[in-house]
């Protein structure tokens, strides 16, 4: 079902999907968003970088999804980076105006599927109550099915797109900052100076500071601050000097007429036209361009300016555009750099970035020139080719041509912002039957290098192989024989054929210096592959595994079972599965009614039944939510004394994700691989999972179920006591509810 409102630009959904990018890259234009239940792309769930430039793409129909009760509203693409996520991953809070006080919260979808995301959120949240957004607010790092989802249209962008729709400012205006009092120095540059070393910035921005500090203004770096001081040093000043950079948007949002703000280019990116026009729409106050850059320092011979490069800036011309907008008074201009200044400075940053820093125009002639004179022996040997057998000849000498103009290639720009009411793009693939249109799709999917494949060519680490066959693929990525992770797909990674796709925990793996051998799964047959078997003997036999001084084994349902069934290919295993299925043999496992692909294949031949093949394991730890019925029989049927029983009370099917949201994913299987893993401790961790919603969500579909709202008032105390009372609130309202609705239900009785 999906309602729109008359302007277009606020969709409410019911049971909607929120679809967060299924593979590990963080590449543009990745699959995600809100599809409808009949699969539909919502479209105001499309989020632009700039007008022409979409960052996310129609996902692939979920084959299963976590379920969220209530009212939410979609805030689109969650960024770690802080200018990224005030000005993209904000750009829809305008729509809580109205919605205040009838929706749960926000859900986000990550910019990549990292669990990392869960304490970005965190990190950002005082950020957000400052700007106005104090609702709940969540990252989908798996797919989700809200029961109510309004979708908003996105009301602020990169570029082109950077002042904003009205509604948007006017949320700002209203919200940002509105109970932080201003306090603060009048005259404030924020400074770039003590950001971390990877971070670019100014030559010699010590220098521009003491100059600065002379004219009366204090150094204000943003990253020493709370998201309150920030917005209140913004408030209280008068006079501001920045490079440009991330606190402009907030100071865009915060900041008010009466002040003056001159934007130093640090880059040759155009980014200080564009924060002079966001301060302008915003604040309707004195912003100005200071183009005072001479050339961009690159680190290495990279080949256009970015946020690791510095930029030299023409000290005496910056003063003379400070001078005539009344930021700075002194009668002498700045003096330039000498190049004993300019020197040391270079030095000292590329000892921070253990790199040499080069000019920009030297690093584009080095490289035209490289181009000229490969291009240069191609036509000599083409000539010499076409030469062959000749006679020699001499030929007159030719007038040199004049140089002709670069051509450089214009895109089309389209004006449109995403805010203002579009009409629906066409392709020539909307009239075509669903069956072509499939094909159609698969066939414009863009071709990204997958991560493992950039990290054979770029990391440390580039030994390795793949093999691929025909329902089975194998990534190998040695980084050393100290410890070998093997990670099997789970069933819905058989859905997903995107050229950039990654084995199941490959980042968990890098990140770790783990040798990695994953296998991809193309079909959900539950590896019931006589090929595989016969690829995994001939590893086994190679001496493949016994190479590695430990090997753990791990999946997810059906990836979990693989990994139990396979664990006796290399001697002294480790097994962390996760819901994993002991078979589906229908033999064994008569009761067994979900997955019928799973069913339908053979299960003749070895490693049927995962629940024996675990015997000759050295560990094997299950995690399971025993309130699953079918996953509580399978884990029964795992019956040795070297399996360990995990037991994750609420989490259903999503006991990995659960885990992660809770750090313990990761901490878990580096204990497994050290051979230290504490079951006490991990059954501690998870206690602490009752102060979080899902847990307390699940608890109270359970209460409800069964009719017992005086344990659903107990569940609110509980809730009060942990600090979470709005909560609270909801569940005693929940119980309130439960109580009438028994209470009419005994009175209709009697």
């Amino acid at each position: 079902m999906l309602e729109l409102d008359e302007a277009g630009d606020l969709d409410r959904v019911k049971n909607a999907l929120v679809v967060p990018p299924m593979g590990e890259t963080g590449s543009r234009n990745h699959p995600c968003g809100v599809l409808s239940p009949d699969g539909q792309m919502v479209s105001n769930s499309i989020s632009w970088t700039d007008s022409t430039s979409p960052v996310n793409s129609k996902p692939d129909m979920p084959s299963s999804a976590e379920e969220l009760a209530g009212t939410w509203v979609f805030g689109g693409t969650l960024y770690g980076h802080f200018g990224h996520f005030i000005l993209e991953s904000l750009s829809r809070i305008w729509a809580l105006e109205d919605l205040r006080g009838k929706i749960d919260g926000v859900i986000f979808t990550p910019k990549r599927n990292d669990p990392q995301f869960h304490q970005v959120l965190k990190q950002l949240r005082p950020l957000m109550e400052a700007l106005g957004v104090n609702v709940e607010a969540r990252v989908a790092l798996a797919p989700t099915r809200v029961e109510t989802l309004f979708v908003p249209r996105q009301g602020i962008g990169m570029h082109d797109l950077m002042e904003g729709s009205q509604k948007f400012r006017d949320f700002m205006n209203k919200h940002a900052g509105a109970d932080i009092p201003a306090d603060g120095a009048t005259k404030i540059y924020i400074s770039r100076s003590k950001l971390p070393p990877h971070r670019g910035g100014l030559i010699c921005e010590s220098i521009l500071e003491d100059y600065l500090a002379a004219e009366g203004y204090e150094m204000f770096h943003p990253q020493n601050h709370s998201a309150a001081e920030q917005i209140a040093a913004y408030k209280a000043a008068t006079h501001i000097i920045a490079v440009d950079c991330s606190p402009l948007h907030l100071l865009a949002y915060v900041g008010n007429a009466s002040q003056k703000v001159g934007i130093l280019t640090r880059r040759s990116m155009a980014f200080s036209a564009d924060f002079v026009r966001q301060l302008k729409a915003f604040n309707d106050g004195v912003a100005f361009e200071v183009d005072a850059l001479d050339r961009d320092w690159i680190p290495g011979r990279g080949l256009r300016p970015s946020r690791s490069s510095f930029g030299e800036m023409n000290f005496e011309e910056a003063w003379e555009v400070l001078n005539a907008n009344g930021m700075v008074s002194g009668g002498t201009p700045w003096p330039a750099l000498t190049d004993a200044q300019r020197q040391e400075d270079l030095d000292r940053i590329a000892l921070l970035h253990n790199n040499s820093f080069h000019p920009l125009d030297e690093n584009i002639a080095i490289r035209d020139a490289k181009l000229a004179e490969r291009e240069a022996k191609q036509r000599a040997q083409a000539v010499g080719a076409s030469n062959v057998g000749k006679p020699v000849q001499h030929e007159r000498p030719r007038r040199p041509k004049p140089p002709s103009s670069v051509i450089t290639p214009i895109m089309p720009i389209n004006i449109a912002t995403p805010w203002e009411p579009q009409p629906l793009p066409t392709s020539p693939s909307a009239a075509l039957p669903p069956e072509k249109e499939a094909t159609s799709d698969k066939n414009t999917q863009p071709n990204h290098a997958p991560k493992w494949l950039v990290d054979f060519r770029r990391s440390a680490w580039r030994r390795g192989f793949y093999h691929s066959e025909e329902t089975f693929a194998a990534l190998f990525a040695n980084r050393g024989g100290e410890h070998l992770f093997v990670t099997f797909d789970d069933l819905v990674a058989t859905r997903h054929d995107q050229i950039d796709r990654e084995t199941w925990g490959y980042g968990l793996a890098s990140k770790a210096n783990w040798s990695h051998l994953g296998v991809f799964s193309f079909s959900p047959n539950w590896y019931r592959d006589a090929t595989l078997f016969d690829y995994l003997h001939r590893l086994r036999d190679s001496g493949f595994f016994r190479q590695f001084k430990s090997v753990t084994m791990s999946g997810i349902s059906m990836g979990g079972y693989a990994a139990c069934a396979f664990s006796s290919l290399a001697q002294g295993t480790r097994v962390l599965a996760f819901s994993p299925q002991s078979t589906l043999d229908k033999t064994l496992v008569p009761w067994e009614e979900r997955f019928p692909s799973g069913r339908a294949a053979s299960w003749e031949g070895p490693y049927a039944d995962a629940a024996a093949e675990v015997e000759s394991a050295c560990q094997v730890y299950l995690v399971y939510d025993p309130l699953e019925a079918s996953d509580l029989r399978h884990a029964q049927r795992f019956t040795s004394s070297n399996v360990v029983h995990l037991r994750a009370r609420y989490t259903g099917r999503n006991g990995v994700l659960r885990l992660v949201q809770a750090d313990m994913f990761g901490t878990m299987m580096r204990e497994i691989a050290q051979n230290q893993m504490d079951v006490t401790r991990f059954r501690a961790a998870y206690r602490t999972m009752r102060t979080r919603t899902w847990f307390l969500q699940e608890l109270c579909e359970r209460l409800e179920a069964k009719n017992r709202p005086e344990l659903l008032g107990r569940v609110a105390q509980f809730a009060i006591a942990n600090n979470m009372r709005g909560y609270a609130e909801r569940i005693t309202q929940r119980a309130e509810a439960l109580r009438q609705t028994g209470a009419g239900s005994e009175a209709g009785e009697k």
